[in-house]
Parts: structure tokens; C-alpha cells; sequence
């Protein structure tokens, strides 16, 4: 089984791969200049090659799913339902900083929040599934986990634009839903549903879907109704407070 994930730094929005494979690929919302993967699981496998050889840029990246399991799950690649809550961060303007850093300056901004950002992960039982380039997708087992984790985040963000003078700002959206797990992999309604709350964040928020703050020890601002592009179903928001 393959996935694919686009670097968005080395994405120029050329719109091949969404000419190709419109139902897996499509623009970044707020950034119609940069594309992003939909569902690759909604082509095959030679149009999704195809669509990644279609990019002047090679910043399609088409992985196989196997090459990335323990050894001890190869084979063992049945689908199973299960439930988890998921986490999608983002760098915010990332190109824009990168333009204004140069090179050499961004890539160490980029270490230091990868490092940063997975160290966290690791203190919250958070899984890391995937990375896309200046961002994660991060599986939890519990809200409350995913949550405290963002505000760790978030926090340690702010610490260190207190100490240093820096930190690039990250929005972070966080849903609980169910999804169909392959491997390491998930997919599903609820997998696009997170990934389109993140994009709906600013710098610096964390957003979650109201199911998923609700009761939790953060405390959070008044639900408010959302469209989700792709779904036909609006859906309810809070901004978690971290401060």
C-alpha cells in the first residue's frame, strides 16, 4: 500500500496533481499557491505515481506503507477499526519565514521545532504517523492526552520566545473519531475532519472540535459553528485556552 505526502516547501502550485487525481489531491485552504494530499487511498496506485511524477518540483512523495512498519508488523496489515484522537501542526506562513530567514537560519528554526514539538509527543504516549515537512500528524489514545499536549506546546513555544526572541507560530488542531488503522496508517472521515480544524486555526491556537474539549481541564471558548471543506456537515469548534 502506498501514501503520499507533499513538501510544501518545495511545492510551487503548478496544480498537476490535482488535474491528474482530483479526489486525492487539492489546495491548501488560505494558500491556494501550495497543494496538499486529500486521500490517497482514493486513487490507485499508478495514478497516484503518476501524479507524483507530474509535479516539476518533485515535492510529491509517494511512500510504500510496509517499508515504514517494525518488522514486527510486517504482514500483519489487516484494517481495523479503532478509536483515537488525532493531532494535525503547522507551521504558519512557513514560506514566508523561510524567504525572510534564508536557508541555513530555517533549517535550524525547523530541527529545533521538530525536536521541540516530538519531545512532546513522547511526554503525552502521543504516535507520530506522518510528517509534512513543517507540521505533524500525531495519533493519541485519550483527549485529554492530545490536549495537554497541545498546551505543552504551545506553552513551550512561548517560553521560548520569552528566552530566545523566536519561535514560529503553530496552529494545532486536535479531534477524537474514529478511523480505520493499517499498520501505523489511519484513514478516514474523522482523520480529514482534524486535519481541516487544524487549517482553520491561527498562530498560536489550538482548535478542537467541541465533543472533544468538552470536560476536559482546559478551559475553552464558546462552540462555533464551522464548514469543513469536503464535508457536508458543519461541525462545532472551541479555542482551547493554553495560557
Amino acid at each position: 500500500m502506498l501514501r503520499a505526502r507533499v513538501d510544501r516547501h518545495k511545492c510551487v502550485g503548478a496544480g498537476n496533481c490535482i488535474t491528474i487525481a482530483p479526489t486525492g489531491f487539492d489546495w491548501v485552504e488560505g494558500d491556494f499557491s501550495k497543494a496538499e494530499v486529500l486521500d490517497a487511498t482514493t486513487i490507485e496506485e499508478e495514478q497516484l505515481r503518476e501524479a507524483a511524477l507530474s509535479c516539476p518540483t518533485q515535492a510529491i512523495v509517494v511512500e510504500e506503507i510496509d517499508e515504514l512498519l517494525p518488522w514486527q508488523l510486517r504482514g500483519k496489515t489487516t484494517p481495523r477499526r479503532v478509536q483515537k484522537t488525532f493531532m494535525f501542526t503547522d507551521i504558519v506562513k512557513s514560506t514566508n519565514l523561510l524567504e525572510a530567514l534564508g536557508d541555513e537560519a530555517w533549517q535550524a528554526v525547523l530541527r529545533w521545532h521538530d525536536e521541540s514539538l516530538r519531545s512532546q509527543f513522547g511526554a503525552y504516549h502521543g504516535e507520530e504517523v506522518a510528517t509534512t515537512g513543517d507540521g505533524f500528524f500525531v495519533a493519541f489514545e485519550s483527549p485529554d492526552e492530545a490536549l495537554a499536549c497541545a498546551v505543552a506546546i504551545q506553552r513551550k513555544l512561548a517560553d521560548h520566545r520569552t528566552t530566545a526572541g523566536f519561535a514560529p507560530p503553530v496552529r494545532i488542531g486536535v479531534h477524537a473519531s474514529g478511523a480505520t488503522q493499517v499498520g501505523r496508517n489511519f484513514s478516514g472521515k474523522g482523520v480529514h475532519e482534524a486535519s481541516r480544524i487544524a487549517g482553520l486555526a491561527v498562530g498560536g491556537e489550538i482548535l478542537a472540535s467541541r465533543e472533544t474539549a468538552s470536560g476536559g481541564r482546559f478551559p475553552a471558548s464558546e462552540p462555533r459553528t464551522v464548514d469543513i471543506r469536503g464535508m457536508t456537515e458543519p461541525m462545532q469548534v472551541v479555542s482551547v485556552d493554553w495560557r
